[in-house]
């Protein structure tokens, strides 16, 4: 792990989330997959990936609304054991198995699941690689939900653009991204903005978060500069909301 990532492990320790998202926003996609897949004759158990599944908000919102058997991956194995913890609070552990596994090199034949969800995780390895590789995953006609960084406008205001051009510069609109999605052979079902109040169950216990992390080693510049980089987000986002946030892509496989 390197030091970067170890500083945003501890930052977000202990958090039931690690990114921006609502269970509400998670019902609003499988929603719209469930309309159209119900009339593809849906399996009654379907097998479900949660590739970097974090702490595992969404997996849990899953298990709850679906009769499923999903594996839910993540490279950081104190995020998994959180998840673990939560699904047996709620007795939906005997339908959760998580993995530790690199979304890079996931571990699963072809064709293995019906569904494939992502939140706010596929820029790790790339939108479009994930597309791609995703898709060799999906059973014919399956489904992938995934949501990605996306501009809502082509003109954004300079500090914004420029934030996310040294933070995330593969960052596009909607339109490029459901193009890069019919490049790999996903049909659209369809697609939302992530609300602005969908960031508030993240950046809500972030923010209460951050004045004991930088307080745990005041002259740790590293650790300082992560905290700002966070702060200097939240505030950007808080203010931009209507020009750039997480778009969520609801997939469904073509040929």
């Amino acid at each position: 792990m390197d030091r970067q990532t170890e500083l945003l492990v501890a930052l977000h320790q202990g958090l039931c989330r690690l990114r921006p998202g609502s269970a509400e926003c998670t019902l609003k996609a499988l929603a719209l997959a469930l309309a159209l897949a119900l009339c593809e004759d849906l399996p009654a158990v379907p097998e479900i990936l949660d590739v970097g599944c974090g702490t595992g908000a969404q997996t849990l919102v899953l298990a709850s609304a679906t009769a499923g058997r999903i594996t839910a991956t993540h490279l950081i194995g104190p995020f998994l054991a959180q998840l673990e913890e939560r699904a047996a609070e709620t007795g939906l552990d005997q339908r959760i198995q998580t993995l530790a596994a690199d979304m890079n090199n996931l571990p699963f034949p072809d064709d293995r699941f019906n569904l494939i969800w992502s939140e706010g995780a596929a820029y790790v390895m790339g939108f479009d690689n994930a597309l791609r590789e995703w898709w060799s995953l999906a059973k014919p006609g399956g489904y992938l939900v995934v949501s990605e960084l996306s501009w809502f406008r082509l003109d954004p205001p300079a500090e914004i653009r420029d934030f996310w051009a040294g933070n995330y510069p593969a960052m596009r609109d909607v339109e490029a991204n459901l193009a890069a999605a019919r490049k790999a052979r996903w049909g659209c079902v369809g697609h939302f903005h992530l609300p602005a109040e969908a960031w508030t169950d993240y950046y809500g216990p972030l923010k209460q978060r951050l004045p004991a992390f930088r307080r745990s080693d005041v002259s740790d510049r590293d650790a300082q500069a992560i905290a700002d980089l966070t702060e200097q987000e939240m505030s950007l986002m808080g203010r931009y909301s209507a020009v750039c946030g997480y778009e969520v892509f609801v997939l469904r496989r073509g040929a």
